[in-house]
């Protein structure tokens, strides 16, 4: 593939992945404040059914991404794009016109065979990029997606307050229907179908799962699983820090885009340092610095200090968030499938994560949370450094 093409799908893939960033992050933060208003709900109930509808699609995507990776690296990563745009476009509407929350319950399950738009565009591009340029080109992608994630919530927020909770899922879903037209006209590839040799032995899933592989799934399960231990319930804490409720959907989306907006402004110049550095030192020191702003997060009740803490927590994530990607990326050339194996490994974390919230959340504090992400974030860190002494050595 020449050069230009090359660039100009990397332009329409960062589009893509921004927009998505952009759809899904101004929805879910809202999950919460759109279930409570879908019947009269106690605080418990509402923790409750967020966290199952949280969960619900990573149910799905643990059992079919695997499969969906397959069919990527045997027929080509454009398919999946237009597969997950689309597919997500259609389900996202429905949720919002949902009447109950089982409906948002049983959607969000469809929704899990759909979902993975942004791991299928890094590994179209990683398929294409030279080795030595990965590391940027992946980092700086990312970015796309992150930036999307920085201005959701903040146009979730104003629509929610404005409008209605039920507008955002429906302009989320017009936003994916776009995603999916830049991708289908926007995007070339020139997929190679490997030929399988007539003696070649068939290739199973755990014949690419390697030591470093293992360890690089677990990081990526483990940082997801604190996202979604977090992310549902943050409209839900933010309600009991501010005194006027008539701003909780506008101060819910600008807290949950601080995160978003320092991990896009660090995450090209982590990138940088990591290229001088190594990927995993970087990581070593990001993961113990967000450590100790969690804990600080489970002890603050003031918004502002809660702002800040999670401000820099977003720089922190510039680098685990990304770095990951690029070491799985470098991994194997099974590009697909390794991004496919992620994306069920990111499910496995959400699912615990979300599942782990709503249960918790009816016996202690909201604020609670934040300590056992502290506390995964310890074990991550554990993990972290087995990689680098076993690649050290």
């Amino acid at each position: 593939m020449d050069i230009e093409t090359r660039n100009k799908n990397f332009r329409f893939a960062w589009l893509g992945t921004f927009m998505a960033g952009m759809a899904f992050s101004e929805a879910i933060p809202f999950l919460s404040l759109y279930i409570a208003q879908l019947g009269n709900f106690t605080e418990a109930q509402v923790g409750l059914y967020t966290g199952l509808s949280y969960a619900a699609s990573y149910i799905v995507v643990i059992v079919v991404s695997p499969f969906w990776g397959k069919i990527a690296d045997k027929y080509g990563r454009k398919p999946m794009l237009i597969r997950t745009s689309f597919g997500m476009a259609i389900v996202i509407s429905l949720i919002g016109c949902a009447t109950s929350v089982w409906q948002i319950i049983i959607l969000r399950m469809f929704q899990g065979f759909f979902d993975g738009y942004s791991p299928s565009a890094i590994a179209l591009i990683s398929a294409e990029t030279p080795q030595k340029q990965k590391t940027k080109i992946v980092a700086t992608l990312s970015t796309g997606y992150i930036l999307g994630g920085l201005l959701g919530p903040i146009f979730g927020g104003l629509l929610g307050t404005i409008f209605s909770y039920r507008i955002i899922f429906l302009l989320t879903g017009f936003i994916l229907l776009c995603v999916g037209i830049i991708s289908l006209l926007g995007i070339k590839e020139d997929f190679i179908k490997q030929v399988k040799q007539k003696h070649q032995k068939k290739e199973s899933l755990l014949s690419i799962m390697t030591f470093n592989i293992i360890l690089l799934l677990s990081v990526t399960m483990l940082l997801q699983l604190i996202e979604s231990l977090i992310t549902p319930f943050i409209s839900l804490v933010v309600s009991k820090m501010i005194s006027d409720q008539s701003y909780l959907s506008l101060a819910a989306g600008i807290i949950s885009a601080l995160p978003g907006l320092a991990t896009a402004l660090s995450a090209t110049p982590l990138s940088n340092l990591s290229t001088r550095h190594g990927e995993i030192n970087i990581m070593l020191i990001a993961d113990a610095i967000l450590l100790t702003l969690y804990l600080f997060l489970g002890l603050t009740n003031s918004l502002l200090i809660f702002g800040i803490l999670r401000l820099l927590g977003g720089f922190c994530s510039g680098a685990l968030f990304p770095m990951t990607q690029v070491l799985l990326s470098k991994s194997t050339d099974k590009i697909s499938t390794i991004f496919s194996l992620g994306l069920s490994a990111q499910s496995i974390g959400s699912l615990f994560g979300s599942v782990m919230g709503s249960i918790i959340i009816q016996f202690v504090p909201l604020k609670n949370l934040f300590l056992i992400a502290a506390v995964v974030l310890l074990i991550n860190l554990i993990i972290l450094y087995s990689y680098n002494k076993k690649n050290a050595s």
